[in-house]
């Protein structure tokens, strides 16, 4: 990468983190853990943003996640100040990192993961811990948020990206199918390659009516939009008792608003804090 193109990937970037309008997070490190140090320092360089080794500070970070060993740490990367949890596409270099970052920063929290990686990691607890780091939730609200979230996301995945059909009925036989299934999708490399993401803002308490969304009564409001690459779905009445399809359901009791968009592909939670 010659000079003239690292210096417009690295100004690309900080346009879309110092003052543009609908920026939220400004993004000052990049850290990659298990990617070496030499190769991070040419990549954040390229992305105008500084290599850190060790999530610290009070100045946002974005974190690539790799595949590698996060090594002992690991749980420290889903709190403040990392703020962006971006996988790197497939053969990607900076020029490839600069429109998710700019999407990261008009978010307050983002995640931009392959179906696999997402998989393996219980993504709902991640955010979770990384919202409640910056607005204290009480007990029970943390709960039902996190059942929210867990639930929101499994469906982007589960049904989502893998295509893989609720269980009808509980039953060793249907509970059978269904493990098999997600075994079988997981293992095709087209799907497990699918992206989730997941955007989430907050907006601080506000007395009063609220112009749009729910009533303002005093509390911050959340909104969490998860986004996969499935079929999509058109949601309608539950016709079915069957062990799967209560999602949305339960989400809609939790949530204080809730809509589906993109074809199905698209869903947007909002609560109160």
């Amino acid at each position: 990468m010659n000079d003239g193109t690292t210096q417009s990937l690295a100004q690309s970037t900080a346009q879309c983190t110092t003052g543009t309008v609908g920026c939220r997070t400004r993004f000052a490190g990049l850290a990659a853990p298990g990617m070496p140090a030499e190769r991070l320092a040419r990549l954040a360089q390229a992305l105008g943003l500084a290599p850190v080794a060790e999530p610290a500070g009070p100045a946002a970070l974005a974190v690539l996640l790799t595949g590698a060993d996060p090594g002992r740490n690991a749980d420290e990367l889903w709190l403040p100040p990392v703020a962006a949890w971006i996988e790197p596409p497939d053969g990607s270099d900076a020029a490839g990192l600069v429109p998710l970052l700019a999407e990261a920063a008009g978010n307050d929290l983002y995640l931009n993961l392959t179906t696999a990686t997402a998989h393996d990691l219980q993504l709902g607890g991640r955010l979770l811990a990384a919202l409640n780091a910056r607005h204290r939730l009480d007990g029970d609200r943390r709960d039902d948020l996190e059942l929210a979230l867990h639930e929101a996301v499994s469906n982007a995945l589960v049904h989502g990206n893998l295509g893989v059909a609720g269980m009808k009925e509980l039953s060793a036989q249907e509970l059978e199918r269904f493990s098999r299934d997600l075994g079988d999708r997981l293992a095709d490399p087209t799907l497990a390659a699918r992206r989730i993401v997941i955007a989430l803002r907050i907006d601080p308490a506000e007395d009063g009516p609220a112009e749009d969304g729910p009533a303002q009564d005093g509390r911050a409001l959340a909104t969490v939009e998860v986004t996969d690459e499935g079929e999509g779905f058109t949601p309608g009445p539950r016709t079915s008792s069957g062990a799967s399809g209560r999602g949305l359901d339960l989400i809609g009791n939790i949530a204080e608003e809730l809509e589906i968009a993109n074809g199905g592909r698209s869903i947007r939670l909002r609560f109160r804090l």
